[in-house]
C-alpha cells in the first residue's frame, strides 16, 4: 500500500480557538491556552489546561481502493466517526493506531471524518500537549496489498561480502487468487542491488510468507555511517499491478554481552544517551519534521549518539530522522502498568490495551536500524513482584518478541521501592517488609531483571559492578543517571564492559515537570528535595540544552568527558552567591553562567571561575597577568579570582603543552538586538519551519546575557508559530507575539503557505529592532 499525508485542510473546535477553525495538523490546541494555576495537571503539565478537542476533515475517497487510516499520535483517548458510524477508540496518547476504513467509505460523494480527543488530566508527569499532534496518513491498495507494518525485514547474516535480507511478509486478499510478488533491494541510489520474483496462491484474508535475498558487497548502517537501503515490493496479476509498497532499512548487526558490551557490526560503541520528552517548546507537543530534526541534530552536535525516548513510543518522523542520522533509539512503551502514577494515566486502560499497545508499537517501529531496544516500562510499582509484577513482565517481554525477536528488551529501574506507610499496624509492616526487605536491591531486582535482556538502572551506578558479581552474564545500563554525578557514573560505564552506556536525565529541557531541576540559594529559601515547583514554573529544567536549544553549561561538560580535546569555555558564579550555599532536587547543575560582566560595586570581589576538561591543568589570565594553575577535579577546573572588568582567559595543558585556550571579556550595556535565521530558505507548504535566534547586544554585538527584555515579533509573508525563550519560570504566553529574553536570547519560529519573502521583525523598547527575511519556496 502507498501512503499519502492526511494532515491538510482540518477543521478543530477545542478550548480557546473560539469556535470552529481551519488548520493543518499536527496541533496541540493546549499550548496557546492561558495557562492557569489552578489546571489539573498542575506544574506536571506546565499548569497548561488542554480539555476536549473536536477534529473534522471531509474528503472523497479514491474509487477501487483499500483505505487505512494511520494516526501515529494524538493525545489523547481519541474515538473516531465516519459518516455518522461510531468506528473505533484508542486510549493511548503515544502509540500509533491503524483504523481500516474501507468498509464504511461513500463512494463518489464528500465523506466526514469525525476525531474527539481528551488529555483527561491529570495524565501524565510531564506536559503531554492535547490533540493530534503527529501526523495523519492515509493508506491506499489494492485488494491484494501489503498493509502498513506487515513486511518485517531482518538482516540475520552479514559479512564483508554479502548479507542476507530476509523479509516476512503478510500479504492481505480480498479473494482468492494467484499473483506475482516482485522484491527488489535497492541501494541509496535508487538502483535494485537484490531482486527476487514468486507466484504466491492467495487466499481470501491473510497470507504469510518469508523471501531471503542476498546483497553483494553490502553497505552496513552505522552511527557513523548511516546508510540506508529500500525493499520494493510490488503485487502483479496477469501482468496489472494491483499493489506495491516501499520499506526503508539498514543492513546491520547489533549484539550484546558482558564480555564486549553493545556491539555495533562487531565494533563494541559506548552509548552517550540522552532522555527527551516529546514536546518542542512554544509548539507544544506538536510534531512538525523541522522540529523534530533540529532537536536531534543539536543533541548529536552536543555529543550525543543515543536517546531514550521518555516515556513512550516516539512519532514516526522522530524515527526516520534518527535512522538517517545514525542515533541509537531505546524505544518505550509505557510509564505505568495497573498500579497509577497520576489518577487519571494509562493504567485506567493498561489491562484492556497493553498487547494492542505493544503490537502498534513493535510493528511500526520494527524495521528502523535506529532501535536497538523495546522498554517495557520505565520505574514500574509492579518491578518488586507486587501485584502479580513478574508475570506482567513475562507477558509484556513476550509479546514484544512475538512480534520482533531480534531487538533486546529493557526497562528502566529505581529505587525507592514501595513501603509501609508510617502508622501502619505492625504485623502488617512485619509482613511486607519480610516480602519485600527494604533495603535490598538484588532481592526485589533479580527476578523481575531476569525477564530483560539489558535491564535499566536509574540513578544506580554505584551498583554495576557488585550485581555483576552476583550475576556475570547480566548486561546492564544507566538508564537514567544525574548530571552531577556524571563524572563518576561515566567512569563506570568506560570501564566496565558490561555497561553499555549511560542515559542522562534530561537531554533536552520540557514543559512540564515544572521546576523538578531547580536549585535555591541560602537566602532564597530551602528545597527539601525532588519536587514540582508551584506557579509560574513552566519547564523541568534539567535538560543539557535549554528548551530553545542553547546549550547550558553542563552540556559542555558532559562534552568534555565524553569526547575530551574541547576549548576550556568559562562559567562564572555570581560574586553576590560565592561561598553560599544552597538547596536543590537533586537534578540540577551549578548556577553558572558564560559571563565576566558584574555590576560595579563587586570590583575586587570575589568570583569563582571554572570550565570543564579533560586536560591536566588550567592556567587563568586576567587582563594579560596570569594567576596561577589550577588542576581538573572531575574534569572540573576552578578558582576564585577578584573581579576586574577586561579579559580573563583559561589555558588548557596536557603534558605541559597548551592545547586550546578560551576568553570572556566584560560587555557593555544593551542597545540592540540581533536576529540570526538559522536557514535562509523554506518550503511553503504550511508545514515547514524556519528558526531565528534572538539576541540582545551590546554596542560591539557582545551578547549581554543578563538581559531580560520583553520582546515583539512581528512577520510579514508568513506565519508566527511563536517567540519564546529558555526562561523555566516566567508568566509569558505562548501563541502571543511577546516573551521576555532569557541570558539575552530568544528564539522566533515561523513557517509559510505561499512562496515569496518571510520578513520577521523584533523589537523592544530601549533596544534597536533588527529585521532578517527568509525565502519561501
Amino acid at each position: 500500500m502507498r501512503k499519502t499525508l492526511f494532515s491538510k485542510d482540518w477543521y478543530l473546535s477545542a478550548p480557546g480557538t473560539n469556535g470552529r477553525i481551519h488548520i493543518d495538523l499536527p496541533n496541540d490546541y493546549s499550548v496557546t491556552q492561558p495557562r492557569d494555576p489552578k489546571a489539573p495537571g498542575g506544574g506536571r503539565n506546565g499548569f497548561f489546561v488542554g480539555g476536549i478537542g473536536f477534529y473534522t476533515k471531509f474528503f472523497t475517497p479514491e474509487e477501487g481502493k483499500h483505505h487505512i487510516l494511520d494516526i501515529d499520535g494524538a493525545y489523547a483517548c481519541s474515538e473516531y466517526v465516519l459518516n455518522h458510524d461510531w468506528l473505533a477508540k484508542h486510549p493511548h496518547g503515544y502509540t500509533p493506531f491503524l483504523l481500516d476504513l474501507t468498509d464504511h467509505l461513500r463512494h463518489g460523494i464528500t465523506n466526514k471524518l469525525e476525531i474527539t480527543t481528551n488529555d483527561m488530566q491529570p495524565s501524565t508527569r510531564w506536559y503531554s500537549g492535547a490533540g493530534i499532534y503527529r501526523d495523519v496518513f492515509m493508506w491506499t491498495g489494492g485488494d491484494v496489498r501489503i498493509e502498513p507494518w506487515d513486511a518485517f525485514i531482518t538482516t540475520p547474516t552479514v559479512t564483508d561480502t554479502s548479507a542476507e535480507v530476509c523479509v516476512a511478509y503478510t500479504v492481505s486478499a480480498d479473494r482468492d487468487t494467484t499473483v506475482t510478488l516482485r522484491a527488489e533491494v535497492r541501494n541509496a541510489k535508487g538502483k535494485a542491488v537484490a531482486k527476487q520474483v514468486i507466484s504466491l496462491d492467495a487466499v481470501t484474508g491473510k497470507n504469510d510468507l518469508t523471501l531471503t535475498l542476498t546483497v553483494q558487497k553490502p553497505h552496513r548502517w552505522d552511527m557513523d555511517d548511516p546508510y540506508l537501503y529500500t525493499l520494493y515490493t510490488a503485487i502483479e496479476e496477469n501482468g496489472e499491478l494491483l499493489d506495491d509498497s516501499e520499506n526503508t532499512f539498514g543492513i546491520r548487526t547489533m549484539t550484546v554481552d558482558a564480555e564486549h558490551g553493545f556491539r555495533l557490526n562487531g565494533k563494541t560503541r559506548k552509548l552517550r544517551g540522552g532522555c527527551i520528552h516529546h514536546d518542542h517548546g512554544v509548539l507544544g507537543a506538536a510534531c512538525f519534521p523541522a522540529a523534530e530534526e533540529r532537536k536531534l541534530r543539536l543533541l548529536k552536535e552536543a555529543g550525543f549518539n543515543a536517546l531514550r525516548i521518555a516515556h513512550n513510543p516516539p512519532s514516526l518522523t522522530l524515527l526516520e530522522l534518527c535512522d538517517r542520522m545514525g542515533i541509537i533509539v531505546m524505544d518505550e512503551a509505557f510509564d505505568m502498568w495497573n498500579r497509577p502514577k497520576t489518577m487519571q494515566d494509562y493504567h485506567l486502560f493498561f489491562g484492556e490495551w497493553w498487547a494492542k499497545d505493544i503490537e502498534s508499537m513493535v510493528k511500526r517501529d520494527r524495521n528502523h536500524p535506529c532501535v536497538l531496544t523495546y522498554s517495557i516500562g520505565n520505574e514500574i510499582s509492579e518491578r518488586d513482584g507486587n501485584s502479580d509484577g513478574i508475570s506482567w513482565a513475562r507477558r509484556l517481554v513476550a509479546e514484544v518478541r512475538r512480534y520482533d525477536d531480534t531487538r533486546f528488551i529493557t526497562s528502566g529501574i529505581q529505587y525507592p521501592w514501595n513501603n509501609p506507610t508510617p502508622g501502619d499496624p505492625a504485623d502488617y509492616s512485619k509482613d511486607f517488609m519480610e516480602r519485600f526487605p527494604k533495603n535490598s536491591w538484588e532481592m526485589r531486582t533479580e527476578k523481575y531483571m531476569a525477564e530483560l535482556d539489558v535491564p535499566g538502572y536509574n540513578y544506580q551506578y554505584s551498583k554495576y559492578e557488585s550485581d555483576h558479581a552476583l550475576y556475570p552474564d547480566r548486561v546492564m545500563w544507566g538508564s537514567e543517571t544525574h548530571t552531577l554525578r556524571f563524572f563518576d557514573s561515566w567512569h563506570e560505564v568506560s570501564r566496565l564492559p558490561y555497561v553499555l552506556g549511560d542515559f542522562t536525565w534530561t537531554a533536552y529541557d520540557n514543559l512540564g515537570e515544572a521546576g523538578a531541576g531547580r536549585f535555591l540559594w541560602a537566602r532564597d529559601g530551602f528545597i527539601p528535595g525532588i519536587s514540582i515547583a508551584g506557579w509560574p514554573w513552566r519547564t523541568c529544567y534539567q535538560g543539557d540544552l535549554d528548551l530553545c536549544g542553547y546549550r547550558r553549561p553542563q552540556a559542555y561538560f558532559r562534552e568534555a568527558i565524553w569526547l575530551g580535546n574541547k576549548e576550556p569555555r568559562i562559567f562564572t558564579t555570581h560574586p553576590e552567591h560565592v561561598g553560599e550555599g544552597f538547596s536543590d532536587t537533586g537534578w540540577h547543575f551549578f548556577d553558572v553562567h558564560e559571563t565576566w560582566t558584574f555590576d560595579d560595586k563587586y570590583l575586587g570581589k570575589p568570583v569563582k571561575v571554572e570550565t570543564y576538561t579533560d586536560a591536566d591543568e588550567i592556567e587563568w589570565i586576567l587582563n594579560g597577568a596570569s594567576l596561577g594553575r589550577s588542576v581538573p577535579e572531575k574534569a572540573i577546573a576552578s578558582m576564585e579570582i577578584p573581579y576586574e572588568k577586561g579579559e580573563i582567559t583559561a589555558v588548557a595543558y596536557k603534558n605541559g603543552e597548551e592545547c586550546s585556550r578560551y576568553s570572556l571579556h566584560t560587555v557593555g550595556k544593551p542597545v540592540a538586538l540581533r536576529l540570526c535565521p538559522e536557514s535562509k530558505t523554506l518550503a511553503a507548504d504550511n508545514r515547514d519551519l524556519c528558526y531565528l535566534q534572538v539576541e540582545i547586544v551590546d554596542e560591539h554585538g557582545d551578547r549581554v546575557t543578563e538581559a531580560k527584555h520583553e520582546l515583539t515579533c512581528l512577520v510579514d509573508g508568513g506565519e508566527l508559530m511563536g517567540i519564546f525563550s529558555g526562561d523555566p519560570c516566567n508568566e509569558d504566553q505562548y501563541g502571543s507575539p511577546h516573551c521576555h529574553a532569557f541570558d539575552g536570547r530568544a528564539l522566533v519560529i515561523v513557517r509559510a503557505k505561499e512562496p515569496g519573502k518571510v520578513t520577521v521583525t523584533v523589537g523592544s523598547k530601549d533596544l534597536r529592532s533588527a529585521t532578517a527575511t527568509v525565502v519561501a519556496k
